[in-house]
């Protein structure tokens, strides 16, 4: 038995995910409430967000075969953008600490 995924939906939901995180780290840094607690606050949605980057990706490739739509558009920029944002992060830390 062979189950078909639908990658693209997939990609497209860890996307929108990724974007309410980010909103979610934005809200939590303009709040301010302590430096600890800011910075706990606005790292923890920042790395959820480049796991999800990273897992969206994946399954944006593997539906390489899909028919592209604009769900597959908007998934592989936003995955994409959050790969290449989470190893800048991490080069600039490794580079600069």
């Amino acid at each position: 038995m062979q189950q078909d995924f639908n990658y693209t939906d997939r990609s497209y939901k860890m996307s929108m995910w990724i974007l309410i995180l980010l909103g979610v780290a934005v809200v939590t840094i303009s709040l301010n409430i302590q430096p600890v607690i800011s910075k706990v606050l606005f790292g923890l949605p920042i790395i959820g967000s480049g796991l999800l980057g990273v897992a969206g990706t994946y399954f944006i490739l593997k539906g390489i075969h899909e028919p592209l739509t604009e769900k597959k558009v908007i998934a592989l920029t936003v995955n994409l953008t959050m790969v290449i944002l989470i190893l800048a992060i991490l080069l600039s830390n490794t580079f600069y600490n």
